[in-house]
């Protein structure tokens, strides 16, 4: 546990010294790397069935699954894999959307690798269904995940890059009682990929144990968890929140610049995480609106909470940032989370211990970054000359900038240019 927490607070100073060190880089404009959101994680059930055979549930975007290697996002002059043009834009071909089509059953099929014992596996191709982003039915829970597989109506044109799979594969004569790996290199080349999310759910008769990662898919089971190591993992789900995403980075480090103390800081940021988990538990039950516009408008609402803090410690309106606004803060950021990941992270049978680790994991994460910023920030201004513009005033600003640009990027998304950069 405490090689884990070591890990979680090297990770964390890392995050920060990027924050702070590449706030010029951040603002100059990026080119897109591929066609589909980040916002929607990637999801994936392993089960068994009646019979003992293991099966397993993927949910992704189209383009993540279907797109070769070196697409070029924007810049990409080629017709995709398995579309027909409409005019200035793709669908997906209906009449190749069959599983007697044997090159698209040979791409699905390679989107997983399984690694039982240290022995390669390659799933077998059993179902696929395609919808419409705004379309899909629920997938966060196996038999969710099942009934979407099930569904029998026929399929409709769709927009190429606003599609979802949902695919179905087995592994004949295999039981969830061993060491399992999942693999899959889908996306590695797209930059988009630095910040999309997979969760795992791996369903056992003792339990289920779910498992969040960002970027390429790699993630492992043992043949037994316990209930302390789902908790363990759950906390660490929370820590990882924080440290991989540069939003609360950026807020940690404001309410730090406009606190007067420690006391104040640790307080400041358990307001934060108590709005944010509120709105976390809120979006489990479904008290949260389903459209597809939801979740783009609540990361503008983050980036602008952003914008708006660090303006206030700019012009010195300290008096701006408290309990209560941050509270309200923490209502949006939770909602984020509870709209993409968290939905897939904690959906199914809730268990409530599960979610108060991953609180946990958040709270403390927190305070491991204020006891690498804090001390850093009394050292610059017992040696920084006074000027006047603060240094703490200035990097406010900057944290702001990027926020601002960070909006318009985020603005474009809801505009329907979903080409993430």
């Amino acid at each position: 546990m405490k090689s884990a927490s070591r890990t979680v607070l090297h990770a964390a100073h890392g995050r920060v010294m990027a924050l702070m060190l590449s706030l010029a880089t951040m603002i100059a404009p990026q080119e897109a790397r591929a066609h589909f959101s980040y916002s929607d994680p990637r999801i994936i059930h392993v089960t068994e069935n009646a019979d003992g055979n293991v099966e397993i549930f993927m949910r992704m975007p189209v383009p993540l699954a279907l797109l070769p290697e070196d697409w070029k996002g924007n810049a990409e002059t080629r017709l995709p894999p398995f579309a027909v043009s409409t005019g200035n834009s793709a669908a997906l071909d209906v009449s190749a959307l069959d599983l007697t089509n044997p090159e698209l059953a040979a791409v699905l099929e390679r989107s997983l690798t399984v690694q039982m014992d240290g022995e390669t596996l390659q799933p077998v191709l059993r179902a696929f269904r395609v919808w419409h982003d705004s379309d899909r039915p629920r997938f966060g829970t196996a038999k969710t995940a099942i009934a979407a597989l099930e569904n029998n109506s026929e399929p409709k044109p769709v927009p190429y890059f606003d599609a979802t799979l949902d695919i179905r594969l087995a592994l004949p004569g295999i039981n969830l009682n061993r060491d399992m790996r999942l693999t899959s290199s889908l996306g590695e080349n797209f930059q988009v990929i630095e910040k999309f999310g997979t969760v795992v759910k791996f369903h056992r008769s003792e339990g289920t144990e779910t498992k969040a990662i960002i970027g390429v898919l790699d993630v492992s089971f043992p043949p037994v968890t316990t209930r302390l190591q789902t908790l363990r993992n759950a906390a660490l789900s929370g820590a990882e929140h924080i440290y991989l995403g540069l939003d609360h980075l950026g807020l940690i480090l404001l309410i730090a610049l406009a606190a007067t103390g420690w006391r104040q800081a640790l307080g400041w940021a358990s307001a934060f995480t108590l709005g944010h988990i509120i709105t976390l538990a809120a979006g489990l039950y479904g008290v949260a609106p389903a459209a597809s516009w939801f979740i783009p408008v609540i990361e503008i609402g983050i980036a602008l909470s952003i914008v708006l803090a660090g303006v206030a410690i700019f012009l010195k309106a300290n008096s701006a940032i408290g309990w209560v606004s941050l509270f309200f803060v923490g209502l949006i950021h939770g909602y984020g989370f509870a709209a993409s990941a968290a939905t897939a992270l904690f959906a199914g049978d809730f268990d409530p211990p599960v979610l108060l680790a991953f609180a946990a994991g958040l709270e403390l994460c927190q305070f491991a970054i204020y006891a690498l910023v804090l001390p850093a920030i009394l050292i610059f201004d017992r040696y920084m000359p006074m000027t006047p513009v603060s240094w703490r005033r200035a990097v406010a600003l900057g944290i702001a900038l990027c926020a601002v640009f960070a909006t318009l990027s985020r603005l474009s998304v809801v505009s329907g240019a979903f080409a993430v950069a």
